[in-house]
């Protein structure tokens, strides 16, 4: 076989090798993730005449993402190898503050950016915090979650009210189920801070401008 012929055969062999190896891989799936919305603010007595569109959340860098995010000791921000979110983490909170809106019933109906209805009231929420944070090396890291908000009647420009939901909660376990629970809980309980101030603002908004 001459030169030529060996080079067109190690051209084909090297292809049917980057072809093996893009289609067949060993290593295993990551682990999905998802969170389930917690309803802990009681329903309103008598809802808001207006709707409430949520707005597609903003995540500080290195959150915008659906990896889970992991905050080591000299604040560098890293992620769990092989875990995964099931969706982007902004689009994700959008799901849960919208059904946790709708549970509350301040507002005649809660929407998300999708909507072809446009509402009176705009959300805004900037996810500040959504890690799991390891505060020194071989501590159980505390998963940590902020949610800060800013409520407003869109065709006014006019702003009701700011709103911030934050806790911490530590892991039983450095383990990633053990951590996933814990960022739930988090985000459970600064979600129901948020929606609590959300519909207060907004209830009070309604009354001052019958």
């Amino acid at each position: 076989m001459n030169a030529l012929r060996i080079a067109a055969a190690l051209a084909v062999a090297l292809a049917l090798g980057a072809c093996a190896s893009t289609f067949r891989s060993h290593d295993p799936a990551p682990a999905t993730y998802v969170l389930q919305a917690h309803h802990g603010v009681a329903a309103a007595a008598t809802p808001i005449d207006g709707m409430l569109l949520v707005a597609r959340p903003v995540a500080r860098p290195g959150l915008d993402t659906d990896r889970i995010a992991v905050t080591l000791p000299d604040r560098r921000v890293d992620a769990y190898a092989g875990a995964r979110w099931g969706a982007p983490l902004p689009k994700l909170v959008e799901g849960l503050l919208v059904d946790s809106l709708r549970e509350a019933g301040a507002f005649r109906a809660v929407v998300d950016e999708r909507s072809a209805f446009g509402g009176r009231y705009l959300l805004q929420v900037e996810i500040a915090e959504f890690s799991a944070d390891y505060a020194s090396p071989g501590s159980l890291p505390v998963a940590r979650v902020t949610l800060r908000a800013e409520l407003g009647v869109g065709s006014e420009r006019r702003l009701v009210g700011t709103a911030i939901g934050t806790a911490a909660v530590p892991a039983s376990a450095d383990r990633q189920r053990e951590v996933i629970a814990a960022l739930e809980s988090a985000y459970a309980q600064a979600a129901e801070q948020l929606v609590a101030a959300v519909d207060t603002a907004a209830t009070a908004d309604a009354a001052a401008h019958r």
